[in-house]
Order: structure tokens, then sequence, then C-alpha cells
């Protein structure tokens, strides 16, 4: 081999090298592939953002289960202090396992009577982490005064979100009195209220503490000191930092929580992912949504250029004065708007302008105009142009103008001929003036 030749090899190693990481992360992200999973539906949505990044009929209406307790505890928080006392009810004692008092107090040869109190930070955690279906009612009593009450503000509470496809009738999620799921959401719906949930400081930290930690025990009546089971399993695993696990036999198992990679957090919501209690579909289902949702790129939804909508405007005919008309114009993009590729995204998505200005002849002067990209809760601003000019408004009102110039012509003519009259006239009376002297 000549000197030539291993410098070239050499120096074709060294690229190779220097290239091959770059060329891999290109790789991965070309081969985000869509994840294929068995819950019926289910939504990955940026934290902070609201964007949608991953969805599966994200829009359908689906029983919450004990996902419901994450309102549950949205209203406590805002009424109560973790240090408040509330009473142990009669609606809360007639509630099934998993209770405080099936599952705990009862193994211990003892029982919760009607008129006990815990602290409110043990209600929280019993409900949040335990799941426990007493503690639901014992917030709803201490909340609301009765069921009824406490549902309607749970409604109430839904509205003020802008949430249409949720509704509650408990503050538990377990069936009715005919024995069918009363309480619903839809996985998107249900994100937004898991962030409303987890913005609350009391209700994130308890969300946050694993099975083991002190902070897990805590103490019922008659000195009875328990360590409480922590349902959501996958806790501090594959960047789950809390959530809220959910079952009955209508609603199979569901999970809504929140997860954080690379400094990144996102909402994981998915309902009957499984209609078998022991089933353990719905976390790997989580984790191979969070993988995807991590590595997946933006595709472009429109180019720049495209026109995305139009507009109506207003104008003097004769920018300052004359009658007022209207034209309408078309909206065009100036720059790409890229966005996560799922059915929602593609569906939903509206482009608007978001400008107050109406006044064709300022808008004629403007180079940008500022849009709005929205689906949902996520907007985006983006450059645009409303396409028009002065010479377009001008060439719609050709004629009127046309007409206008002649007729100003014409009195211009008129004008300019009385003046010539008038001073024939002058000049003939002044001759006559000269004749007669």
């Amino acid at each position: 081999m000549t000197k030539k030749r291993i410098i070239k090899t050499l120096a074709l190693a060294l690229s190779i090298s220097l290239l091959a990481p770059f060329a891999s992360k290109v790789i991965a992200k070309e081969n985000a592939v869509e994840p294929t999973i068995v819950s019926q539906a289910a939504i990955v949505m940026d934290y902070d953002t609201g964007e949608i990044i991953y969805e599966k009929n994200a829009n359908d209406k689906m029983f919450l289960a004990s996902t419901t307790k994450l309102m549950t505890s949205l209203l406590f928080a805002e009424k109560f202090n973790k240090t408040d006392s509330i009473t142990y009810t009669e609606t809360a004692k007639a509630q099934p396992p998993y209770s405080l008092d099936s599952n705990y107090m009862k193994t211990n040869n003892k029982e919760m009577t009607v008129g006990d109190t815990l602290s409110a930070d043990v209600v929280m955690k019993t409900l949040l982490l335990y799941s426990a279906n007493d503690a639901a009612y014992m917030v709803s009593d201490a909340v609301g005064g009765d069921t009824a009450n406490f549902s309607n503000l749970m409604n109430a509470k839904a509205e003020e979100f802008g949430l249409t496809g949720t509704h509650y009738e408990n503050p538990n999620g377990l069936p009715g009195s005919d024995g069918s799921d009363v309480n619903y959401s839809t996985a998107y719906e249900l994100a937004v209220i898991t962030k409303k949930a987890y913005e609350n400081d009391w209700i994130r930290e308890t969300l946050m503490i694993k099975e083991g930690d002190k902070e897990a025990t805590v103490t019922l009546p008659q000195d009875t000191i328990i360590n409480l089971i922590v349902r959501n399993e996958e806790l501090g695993k594959n960047g789950n930092i809390g959530g809220k696990t959910g079952f009955t036999n209508e609603a199979g198992n569901c999970f809504a929580g929140v997860y954080e990679r690379n400094d990144k957090k996102y909402i994981g919501i998915v309902f009957k992912s499984g209609s078998n209690q022991l089933d353990k579909t719905r976390f790997p289902e989580l984790n191979s949504m969070m993988d995807y949702s991590t590595s997946v790129d933006k595709v472009t939804y429109k180019k720049a250029g495209e026109e995305v909508g139009t507009t109506d405007l207003e104008y003097k005919l004769f920018r300052f004065f004359g009658p007022t008309k209207t034209i309408t114009a078309p909206i065009i993009l100036n720059e790409d708007v890229n966005l996560y590729d799922n059915k929602i995204n593609n569906s939903e998505a509206e482009i608007i302008l978001n400008s107050s200005e109406t006044n064709a002849w300022k808008v004629a002067s403007q180079d940008e105009t500022p849009l709005e990209v929205k689906v949902k809760g996520f907007t985006l601003e983006v450059n645009g142009n409303v396409e028009i000019s002065g010479l377009d408004l001008i060439k719609a009102n050709a004629i009127i103008y046309i007409a206008a110039l002649a007729v100003i012509i014409i009195i211009v003519v008129l004008i300019l001929f009385i003046i010539k009259m008038m001073n024939n006239r002058g000049n003939k009376r002044s001759r006559y003036k000269r004749r007669r002297y």
C-alpha cells in the first residue's frame, strides 16, 4: 500500500468515526415508530405547552374509575389545609374495598367509627396513594356536604377548565347504584385535569411519595399505624414522577400521571388497557408511548406560502372618507408550521389571525401579520401576511374611481369655463366704457 493510499484510508476512517454519532441520532429520529397499544384510549401531552404528541381515540368518552380522585383531591386541596381535621361519615363507612375500614382497620381487628377524625394530610395520602374509597367520601362530605353537591362542584370545576366531555356523579369513580360506571371523561380532558392537579403543591408532593417512604406511614384512629400501599407501582421508574391508577370492570385498567425525561415533563393517560385487574399492560404501554414521544420529530403541517384562510376587512372608499366597504383577503403563511403527526392535530388544528386590525388600508401597508396556530389548549405564534395591497383596493373600485375622476374633470372644466366666461364679460365691459369716454 502506497503512502498516499494509507493517508486516504486514515482520513476516511476518521471521517466515519466523527460522523457516526450524528448519523445514529438521525436514524433514531427517522425510525421513531408509533407504538401499537391495546389500551382503548390514550394520550401523551407536553406538560408545559399542552401540545398533543401521541394519541389514540383521545376524544372518546371513557369511564374514569379511580382516576376520578384527581378531581376529588383538587377540590379538597382548594378548601382545606394539611392540618385540618376531617370527619369519618356514614357515607364513607358504607364504601366497599379498597377502604381504610375494610383493608386496614379490620385486618387489625379494629374498625373505623362514624365521627372519627383524620388530618387532611392523612386523608389526602390515603385517597391518592392507596386509593381508599371511603377517604373519597370523607372529602366529598367535608367539601360539599353531600355527594350530590360535591358532584356538582366537580362538574363546575370541569366546566371552568373548558372541558365538555367530562362528567362526575360520585367522588371515587365506583359504579352507581345500578352497577354501571357513571363518571367519564376523555384521554385529552383527563390530561388537562391531571396537569391542574399536579400543579397543586400538596397534591404533587403526595403523588411523589413512594411505598416504604416515611411519609407513607400514617396513623389511623385507635393509634393504628399503617404503611400505605402505593398503587402507582411504576413511581420512580422510566420517568414516572406521580400519577393515579384506576380500575373497574367497565373502565378496565387506567392511569393518569406525569413523566419526566431529559428534563422535560409529559402527561401520560391510558384507558382500558386490559379488563383484568391483574393485567400489567398499562405501564409497559405508557413506557412505549413515552419512548416514542421523546424521540419523534414534528412534521410540516402547512408550508410557507400556503393560504390558510381569509379575513374580511373594512375600508373607506377614499381612504379617510366616503362609504365603508368590505373586502375579503387571503391569509398566507410566511413560515412553515410544524406539528406532531396525529389525528387530533391533523383534523383540529386551526390557524387564525392574531390581530385586531381590520382597516384594509392599514393592513395593506403591513409587511407581516401575526397568526396563531391553535389545537385545543395548545397555541403557537407564527408569522403570516394578509395578501392585500393598496393597488388591490384601487382595482376593486376602478369603475367608481374612474367615474369620480371623470366627475372631477367635468367640474374642473366647468369651473374653468365659467371663469373664462366671466373674464370675457369683464373684458367687454371694459372696452365699452373706454368707447364712451
